[in-house]
């Protein structure tokens, strides 16, 4: 039987054990890690960076120093970006090597620059190509990823929008219906009646009525109202947009009373307030002899 001297020092030599095998495994894992490293400084020597990377992602973070962890980092960055596309997207590289940057001592943050660069003049490419071919969607798109890179030239963006609500307007009058005077009219008409009261304010007082038309539940859904004779321009701060995709009555009945105070086919443009990227126009439709909202080609 064992007595109790010498369970105690069976106890002892247990926990020597496994805290050598802790000891043991961690220098063993330093040490693959480091036989890692030096093939992966190789490859990227010799410009296999698939490889390299591969390599570099099975190593296992945790059983690296500092300086190793770096290392990792910046090889993954580095690989990623001379890849490059299609193998990886720029958004990927972006977020590789601005992970990267974040280790004391890290070189990614030039890449990172290139590849903010690179981004810039692509996007700027896109915009206007696709607005040389009356792709709406395709440049706000493109136009929104400039805006949301480091350096990004903002009258550079106001060109675009100008140029966006051009395309618009041009093709607000192709689709346009040709609707005989007589009927255009009667919509007129029709309308004011339902609207008495806003027919006698000013601007002033319909740009504040317009301001409380856009007020749901407290939240104002308009960031600016404008008013230009027979239009109306509206501005929707982006944090507002899907309040606005559900209240589009409220826009309706906000151009019935543009109609009704002017006496005529009262148009409202709708804009995103940060770019004044083009949303919604709010139109009269003769036939139905209420106004319609044309929720325009945009990806958010």
């Amino acid at each position: 039987m064992l007595r109790r001297s010498d369970y105690r020092a069976l106890q002892l030599t247990s926990m020597k054990l496994a805290l050598y095998s802790v000891v043991v495994l961690t220098a063993l894992a330093s040490g693959c890690a480091t036989t890692r490293l030096s093939s992966v400084r190789q490859k990227m020597a010799a410009g296999q960076y698939a490889a390299a990377r591969q390599e570099l992602l099975a190593i296992p973070i945790a059983s690296l120093n500092p300086s190793e962890r770096r290392e990792v980092k910046d090889d993954i960055c580095v690989s990623e970006f001379m890849m490059g596309e299609p193998n990886y997207a720029q958004s990927e590289q972006h977020r590789v090597c601005e992970d990267a940057a974040k280790e004391p001592g890290s070189q990614s943050q030039q890449i990172v620059e290139k590849i903010d660069d690179q981004i810039r003049r692509s996007s700027y490419e896109k915009v206007n190509a696709a607005l040389a071919s009356g792709d709406l969607a395709g440049a706000e798109q493109a136009a929104q990823q400039y805006l949301n890179t480091p350096g990004a030239d903002r009258e550079v963006v106001a060109k675009w929008s100008h140029e966006m609500w051009q395309l618009v307007t041009k093709r607000d009058q192709r689709i346009e219906p040709r609707h005989k005077k007589k009927e255009l009219a009667a919509a007129i008409e029709s309308v004011r009646k339902e609207y008495p009261s806003v027919r006698k304010m000013n601007k002033d007082e319909f740009m504040a009525w317009v301001a409380k038309q856009g007020n749901i539940d407290g939240t104002r859904m308009f960031s600016a109202v404008a008013v230009n004779d027979k239009e109306l321009d509206l501005a929707v701060r982006r944090q507002e947009l899907h309040m606005a995709s559900l209240r589009l009555d409220r826009l309706s009945a906000i151009n019935d009373a543009t109609v009704a105070r002017c006496g005529c086919a009262g148009r409202t443009n709708v804009g995103v307030a940060e770019t004044n990227f083009p949303l919604y126009l709010v139109r009269l439709d003769p036939e139905t002899q209420r106004s319609e909202v044309l929720i325009l080609p945009h990806r958010q």
